[in-house]
């Protein structure tokens, strides 16, 4: 019977090193490193203004009880979520509509640290993604704010619609930011939002490139299957080989 599974291995500089072995085709694929871009679900991880974090409940506990279980209690756009089209599009549809395909193959983390505000079309332009790559991740100054940050900070850098409009041209599937939303705090109208779920792209937001050096990776991060949810967390991995 074909089976697949991850060799334990060891970690370093932030990766786990170990092996892939596929006994469905016989590849063995050495020295594969894997990163954990997730936004760790701490109870003091910053949260949207006036949404609820985090609120972990033991229901039963050891060894007390037979079994320890705990109650999850958060919204949709904790830590690390995807953005489904009913976020902002009446009647659209929830995080099942995208395909699974989206959220897993090829990306780019592109280097946008020097921008202090917003990310332009030309930024997105200037940072050499590569022709034909579909999975952009933006990697900004905001990184390093779910392992650093209590609260949350207005002044993260998010996109404007002209970098929306520069991700519609190239065909984009996934875009990802490393905070809490793709667009800026207290932006009239949601138009990054609108316009880029409209057209079917994920949206992946609160990644965490803190350490990871701009260029291409494999992207693994899909989001929990909440029918007709507004959004879902999920656990967002990059595959170096």
């Amino acid at each position: 019977m074909a089976s697949a599974g991850l060799v334990p291995g060891t970690r370093a500089m932030g990766w786990t090193i170990g092996r892939f072995e596929s006994m469905a085709d016989g590849a063995i694929i050495s020295g594969m490193r894997l990163r954990d871009i997730s936004a760790p679900l701490r109870d003091d991880l910053p949260s949207w203004p006036g949404e609820e974090g985090l609120q972990r409940t033991l229901v039963s506990m050891q060894p007390d009880d037979d079994a320890t279980v705990s109650h999850l209690s958060f919204t949709a756009h904790t830590g690390t979520h995807v953005d489904a089209p009913v976020h902002f599009l009446l009647d659209e549809g929830g995080v099942e509509t995208f395909a699974l395909e989206a959220f897993i193959g090829p990306c780019f983390a592109a280097d946008l640290r020097h921008v202090a505000d917003v990310v332009t079309g030309d930024d997105l332009e200037d940072a050499e993604v590569p022709e034909g790559m579909t999975r952009v991740l933006a990697l900004t100054r905001n990184s390093g704010w779910s392992r650093h940050d209590t609260e949350f900070r207005p002044d993260y850098v998010a996109f404007e619609p002209s970098a929306a409009e520069w991700c519609l041209d190239r065909g984009l599937r996934l875009l990802g930011i490393d905070y809490l939303s793709v667009e800026a705090y207290e932006n009239d109208g949601f138009p990054v939002h609108k316009s880029l779920l409209a057209a079917g792209v994920a949206l992946l937001e609160g990644i965490d490139l803190d350490g990871v050096t701009p260029g291409s990776y494999e992207l693994v991060a899909l989001p929990i299957l909440v029918p007709g949810s507004d959004g879902a967390p999920a656990r967002a991995v990059l595959i170096e080989r």
